[in-house]
């Protein structure tokens, strides 16, 4: 399981949220922290499996499904969103693998690329999976594997795309959110 947190701390926020503590109390503050956390954890989940998606060479329901891409809300009890991804090494079928003259074509990290000897999306009995040969023996054989999500949801554009998103719009919407149930009361 691969995590990629943010933590914020400070600002202005701090005094709206003792004026909401004071005039609203606790739960009413809790719940306007929880709404303003569930706004944008729902949003930076859209655009980090946006970019994933991209930077693996998938569609965004095939990094949700073969990625085991999920999210976990915000609650009463506890006051943070996850995004959680648990799946593995995705086979190369799933990025349009096709057998050519030399090998095998497909296009993991949306890069289009040659694997010399490999086999197997033509043949009806391997299930369109992608293999190689391990000796120069007819077996032992073995699959070949593209990106794992899990690996690339803390690395490069998708990294970024999740400090971003969350630095640029926690504060605001829990502001938004505190402001909302007090109606006026505190400025």
């Amino acid at each position: 399981m691969s995590a990629v947190t943010y933590q914020w701390e400070g600002g202005g926020v701090v005094r709206l949220a003792a004026a909401a503590r004071n005039t609203l109390g606790s739960n009413k503050a809790r719940a306007a922290f929880r709404r303003g956390i569930n706004r944008t954890g729902d949003k930076t989940f859209t655009i980090v499996r946006r970019v994933v998606a991209k930077q693996v060479g998938l569609s965004q329901s095939k990094v949700t499904k073969k990625g085991g891409l999920q999210r976990i809300r915000a609650n009463y009890q506890a006051l943070e969103y996850l995004i959680i991804s648990r799946g593995g090494f995705i086979s190369l079928k799933e990025f349009k693998a096709r057998q050519v003259r030399r090998g095998v074509s497909a296009a993991p990290w949306g890069k289009r690329q040659v694997f010399k000897s490999a086999f197997g999306p033509r043949i009806g009995a391997l299930g369109g999976h992608v293999f190689h040969r391990t000796s120069a023996d007819r077996f032992p054989i073995e699959k070949m594997w593209g990106p794992a999500v899990p690996k690339e949801i803390v690395k490069d554009e998708s990294r970024k795309a999740f400090d971003e998103t969350a630095a640029r719009e926690l504060p605001p919407k829990i502001e938004h959110e505190i402001r909302r149930l007090m109606q006026g009361t505190a400025s």
